[in-house]
């Protein structure tokens, strides 16, 4: 069985976030859609969308869409008397969490995602700041295996790269 392609700009994004995010069993380079329980919470890199075009007569412009998906078990939660928010919360926290002043933690997703523009400064990776970053979260059930409840939260956002031809 071959190695699972791992893509070179997924895998800068990922080392981007667990460098500072140190919480996550396993990263997906693509959806896996079953995760085995014991692999959560996990990190998802997938590609929505890639556009190229010519940036000038000897260089294209590449566009990639990255959809981060977060993963996240909320069994035991479930079981609790109380309401299921501390699953919902500690997402929250993870994926936004803001200081007084309303700026985002630079240990969060968003706030690495939003502070480390230049990714690969040799290679002329960064992220794109003009366009908007989507964060959607929501709850599975059996989505990720029989009778597994996972807290999901979705980010999207474009990274962009110019490459010679």
């Amino acid at each position: 069985m071959s190695i699972p392609y791992k893509d070179p700009v997924l895998k800068k994004y990922a080392n981007l976030i667990t460098d500072t995010i140190k919480i996550f069993k396993e990263v997906y380079y693509g959806d896996p859609i079953r995760i085995p329980n014991s692999k959560l919470p996990c990190l998802i890199l997938s590609k929505s969308e890639t556009n190229v075009g010519q940036l000038d007569n000897a260089a294209d412009e590449h566009s990639i869409s990255i959809l981060l998906t977060v993963v996240t078990d909320i069994r035991e939660e479930i079981g609790m008397a109380d309401d299921l928010s501390p699953g919902a919360t500690r997402l929250y926290e993870l994926i936004e969490a803001r200081d007084d002043d309303y700026s985002l933690k630079i240990n969060t997703i968003l706030g690495i995602l939003r502070t480390n523009i230049n990714v690969d400064v040799g290679n002329n990776l960064r992220t794109d700041l003009g366009t908007i970053t989507h964060v959607d979260y929501g709850m599975t059930m059996g989505k990720r295996g029989p009778d597994a409840y996972a807290i999901e939260a979705e980010i999207t956002f474009v990274a962009h790269f110019s490459q010679n031809r």
